[in-house]
């Protein structure tokens, strides 16, 4: 965020190279993309298959003044994985990566099907690891990094509601430290975990308020505390190794059910 508080206004950061974030079509990813823009980064603008909202993330970019690339791939073919990182690394010079693509689907430990956890470790703990190691392995000697891990609130205060999900949540986030260790002194690694935020598709406005009601500071959490913490992350040079919970509280309140059943 700029002085002026606009995500979308001239970035006037020094140039730090480029940024590579996952799921950047809309909704969170989105709003990162141009929360790094406006830290000094050009943007490549990964989808699956939102083209036209990637574009238009690309559009809001090169209006900051930052160049921007779209580029479709399915993070879980390792094919095209590779393909993404050689566009990004040609588009670069690449020193950050925001892993922000996710699957979120409703399950408990009762009805979970071993297909659904595979795809979600796919997704959420896979593709996230492979898409660091090569970062990583192509990153030039004389360069630093930082690799920024989207998380979720609930992998402090774990519920049996979303439960592959949670479970491949908890998994990358307990990841951060030992990356950290791995990949220091070149390349930093953090997390953010974000509480309510925006509302999942066909939640009632209704049920969405009492879930923001029933977090310590009572409200969600908005979209610019998140690009605060990013652009934290990215510029605070000393910082590794540790999963900023963005949440309003609600980890605090332990609860037995997920903040869409409040």
């Amino acid at each position: 965020m700029t002085e002026s508080g606009r995500a979308d206004a001239p970035s006037t950061a020094q140039f730090k190279g480029a940024a590579l974030v996952t799921a950047a079509s809309g909704r969170i990813g989105a709003v990162l993309a141009k929360a790094a823009a406006q830290a000094g980064y050009d943007v490549v603008v990964h989808y699956r298959s939102d083209a036209d909202g990637a574009q238009g993330v690309v559009q809001a970019i090169e209006g900051m003044g930052r160049r921007a690339i779209a580029v479709q791939a399915e993070l879980t073919d390792p094919d095209a994985r590779a393909a993404l990182m050689d566009q990004a690394f040609a588009f670069g010079p690449l020193r950050a990566l925001v892993n922000n693509a996710s699957l979120f689907v409703y399950d408990q430990l009762q009805t979970f099907q071993e297909a659904d956890l595979r795809l979600h470790h796919e997704v959420n703990v896979l593709a996230p690891l492979a898409l660091t190691r090569d970062f990583a392995a192509r990153l030039p000697e004389a360069d630093e990094g930082v690799v920024i891990n989207m998380l979720d609130y609930k992998v402090t205060a774990p519920n049996p509601d979303f439960f592959s999900y949670t479970v491949s949540r908890v998994g990358i986030a307990h990841m951060t430290g030992a990356l950290a260790l791995a990949l220091a002194p070149r390349i930093r690694v953090c997390g953010i975990a974000p509480g309510l935020t925006l509302p999942s598709a066909g939640w009632p406005e209704a049920d969405y308020q009492a879930g923001a009601e029933a977090t310590p500071l009572k409200r969600p959490v908005p979209v610019e505390d998140l690009a605060a913490a990013l652009t934290f992350i990215l510029t605070a040079r000393s910082l590794t190794g540790q999963n900023l919970v963005v949440d309003a509280g609600a980890a605090l309140t332990r609860r037995d059910r997920d903040l869409e059943f409040a």
